[in-house]
């Protein structure tokens, strides 16, 4: 269903086809009340705790792709690798000559008609793949979603010992890996393509998983690149991909970091009053590169007279690669220089969080903060009346997305902050997870049950994966997020 601005018009344009037989749904882990008081009816994580509102039903894969069955068969089994892989590989980062140029995150530049020593993608060209990465909480494994074909190619487990309870993640700006934040603590890798996998046994090929029923031991899976634990922290939600440097010699992006965000002193996935800790880790090692640390009295994770908190929630980069990350229920937005480290505290911010390709955050109200002032903007022309806390992300038409009560989805424009249509969904629960992938479909991933809707941006065709295993996924998990910071440069 679609309503047109504020009128009440609607038209269902669910497309649901065939059916594929699959195990039956688990429950979710979320449920109380954030007590934020800026904005939208905001619904949080508590702890460990199973939500009660988990979806149920069949448990089947349904895709719209009329050609299903063949793309599948073309995406199914291991894909092989040369026994020089990894030494090409290298050379290709390496052994490039000194005079080469490098372009940061910032430039605008015109990759050419492309270079025939390329090993990686042209800059902000379309991309050769595109996946979505969803955490199954409480199954503590991830789903790796071929957003144009619908199938899920592969799963796994997002800890060494199969706990963690995964809930972020987030893609590089080539698509290339995925980073992903386990709410008990600890930062994996896993590569999306095969080619960047390693032959870690030898024997000639990439053993790695081949679907949502082939999760391999963590140890086992050569596709997993690594894995970052923190042993004296309690909580880490929020992760961030930085874009990096981009070699035209190479067409390949380097010096990729991932920013994350911790606390300690509470039970697992919770924090107590020892304030926050803000890290940077080398996207190629994993290796902790920078630490700051935030005192409680100025970045609180506990809630008045509360003992615990969930701490730093969510995260976002701009087109500088600075950090911004919200607070739970805190009303708090932090902003870390990406050069300095500096940091500063602005008041106000709800559950959600991006920025836009202009470099401005907005919270799942929504409003946007205007970078000038560092005060928050209301949307004008009507409410997206919030479903209890809400991812948000920008489409590549300059719309801003968020879930909204009655189990749909809704925008505003990022320019004029007018608000635009809402699309109503299949599924009838909070659609927490929204994102955007680089091919501009918009998702939304209902709160614990098992699907997945990609929405097209022009038509508001709907889309459905239905194989999930109750996720709560809140982040840029397809990676549009980066993509629009980094190819879309502020205008103003």
């Amino acid at each position: 269903m679609v309503l047109r601005g504020a009128s009440a018009g609607s038209l269902y344009v669910s497309s649901l086809l065939s059916a594929l037989a699959l195990m039956a749904a688990g429950c979710g882990d979320d449920g109380t009340p954030d007590t934020g008081t800026n904005g939208d009816e905001i619904g949080a994580e508590q702890g460990d705790e199973q939500d009660t509102d988990a979806e149920q039903g069949d448990s089947q894969d349904v895709t719209s792709a009329d050609d299903q069955g063949e793309e599948e068969d073309s995406t199914a089994g291991p894909d092989t690798t040369s026994d020089d892989q990894g030494e090409e590989e290298s050379a290709s980062e390496e052994g490039m000559d000194e005079g080469a140029t490098k372009f940061d995150t910032l430039s605008d530049v015109d990759a050419g008609s492309g270079n025939p020593n390329c090993v990686g993608g042209e800059l902000c060209d379309e991309a050769e793949f595109s996946y979505i990465w969803i955490a199954n909480s409480s199954e503590n494994t991830v789903s790796k979603i071929n957003t144009r074909t619908m199938v899920e190619e592969s799963r796994f487990y997002s800890r060494p010992d199969q706990g963690g309870s995964p809930s972020r993640t987030s893609v590089s700006v080539d698509g290339r890996a995925v980073a992903i934040a386990n709410r008990q603590v600890g930062i994996t890798k896993i590569w999306a393509d095969h080619d960047d996998c390693v032959d870690a046994n030898t024997n000639g090929m990439i053993d790695t998983s081949t679907g949502k029923d082939d999760v391999r031991p963590f140890a086992e899976d050569e596709c997993i690149a690594w894995h970052k634990e923190f042993p004296d922290m309690t909580v880490q939600r929020p992760v961030a991909w930085t874009s990096g440097t981009y070699n035209e010699e190479t067409c390949v992006w380097e010096d990729q970091k991932i920013w994350t965000a911790t606390g300690n002193g509470g039970s697992p996935g919770q924090c107590g009053t020892t304030g926050i800790w803000v890290h940077r880790l080398s996207g190629d090692t994993g290796d902790v590169e920078d630490t700051i640390h935030i005192p409680h009295a100025e970045a609180p994770c506990t809630i008045g007279n509360i003992e615990w908190g969930l701490g730093p929630y969510g995260a976002a980069v701009d087109n500088e690669g600075n950090l911004w990350f919200y607070i739970w229920a805190q009303g708090k937005v932090v902003n870390v220089n990406y050069e300095t480290l500096e940091y500063q505290v602005i008041q106000g911010g709800s559950y959600g969080i991006t920025v836009d390709s202009e470099g401005r955050p907005w919270d799942d109200v929504p409003r946007r903060l205007n970078l000038d002032t560092m005060q928050w903007e209301n949307v004008q022309g009507g409410s997206l009346p919030g479903a209890g806390g809400s991812g948000v992300a920008q489409d590549l038409q300059g719309r801003i997305w968020k879930s909204v009560s009655g189990g749909g989805v809704g925008w505003v424009d990022m320019e004029t902050m007018q608000v635009g249509d809402t699309v109503y969904l299949p599924t009838t629960n909070n659609h927490r997870g929204i994102g955007v992938d680089v091919d501009g479909f918009i998702w939304a991933v209902p709160l614990n049950g098992t699907t997945a809707h990609k929405i097209d941006p022009d038509t508001y065709e709907v889309f459905t994966y239905d194989g999930l295993n109750a996720p709560y996924t809140y982040s840029d998990m397809a990676g549009g997020q980066l993509s629009n910071v980094t190819c879309n440069e502020p205008q103003g």
